[in-house]
């Protein structure tokens, strides 16, 4: 091959190569072209007008629903003290609690709450959590047998379900003893409408362990449509009992608690107890719920304040 066909041949090749170049990926052009500029990005108050704001509470609609009237009181949450759960036992079987106390150091004296017949647990978080302001612990629970009997005329089986609740208190007083929180030489017990009879059996034979009893409509007059078949020393009529109770008690009732008047709602009771004071809240009903239940918390509060400077 001739010289001067090499060159022709050289410079073909060359041509063919350069041009091939214009196919080669991109980036393998990276590095010596500069990158197209990012693109602008448009914001939130530059959306289309076409775009739909979301509604603010003011301008939300407001559909037409069914008429609903909510029967419930809401309070603020308090502030400064504890809970937990807790669980006692008798005779094998848990009895559910809790207890709520103040922030700091105790032990603390302590209020030990029996529901009323138809409160479920929880029916008095609001009352606990204002003892706490007052620097008490409280101990709530639910008894074993329930809330609520279905044959609650019948004497035989209420006088035994009461019966089955008295040592329910029981066990729980013997427990809350024992709670680290608790002072055991304080102990008062609170009980409502029913509860509070369990109470007033509980506190009377059991008056040297605890400091007092505060009542709330306590209900005195079931004794007399109910036999106790289980246990002989808890006797059907009440008065001749709680006469042997030296413990301070107060009675707390409303005027709109029962039909009679509420001032002679519970004369026998107070006097067949030894040692009782007796407060009657205006307006307050049965289930003493809200500002009624925060003012007879507050008298059962000046209560054992007044019974403490008297030494009782």
């Amino acid at each position: 091959m001739s010289g001067r066909f090499k060159k022709v041949i050289a410079l073909v090749m060359s041509t063919i190569l350069l041009a091939s170049c214009s196919d080669w990926p991109s980036g393998l052009e990276s590095a010596t072209t500069a990158p197209d500029p990012m693109p602008e990005t448009t914001a939130a108050a530059e959306l289309p007008a076409t775009a739909t704001p979301i509604p603010t509470p003011t301008t939300r609609p407001v559909p037409k629903f069914p008429e609903f009237d909510p029967d419930y009181t809401s309070i603020a949450p308090a502030l400064g003290y504890k809970m937990r759960s807790l669980t006692f036992f008798r005779d094998g079987n848990s009895i559910q609690a809790r207890i709520t106390y103040p922030e700091g150091e105790g032990p603390f004296k302590t209020i030990i709450i029996s529901n009323g017949l138809y409160a479920g647990f929880g029916r008095y978080a609001a009352f606990a959590q204002r003892f706490t302001t007052y620097g008490y612990a409280v101990v709530e629970y639910q008894y074993q047998n329930g809330t609520a009997p279905s044959p609650y005329h019948d004497p035989d089986w209420l006088g035994d379900f009461i019966y089955e609740q008295v040592l329910d208190l029981y066990a729980v007083l013997d427990g809350t003893k024992l709670i680290p929180e608790v002072d055991p030489d304080n102990i008062y017990l609170f009980g409502h409408s029913m509860g509070g009879l369990v109470t007033s059996y509980v506190g009377t034979m059991r008056q040297t362990e605890i400091k007092g009893l505060l009542l709330l409509d306590p209900s005195y007059y079931a004794c007399k449509i109910m036999k106790f078949e289980g246990e002989k020393t808890i006797r059907t009529d009440i008065y001749p009992l709680i006469s042997r109770c030296y413990a301070p008690v107060v009675i707390i009732s409303g005027t709109k608690a029962f039909a009679c008047d509420p001032a002679k709602q519970f004369d026998q009771a107070r006097a067949s107890l030894p040692y009782s004071e007796y407060y009657v809240i205006d307006g307050a009903t049965h289930t003493f719920k809200g500002e009624y239940g925060d003012q007879a918390v507050d008298i059962a509060v000046e209560c054992m304040t007044k019974w403490d400077e008297d030494g009782r």
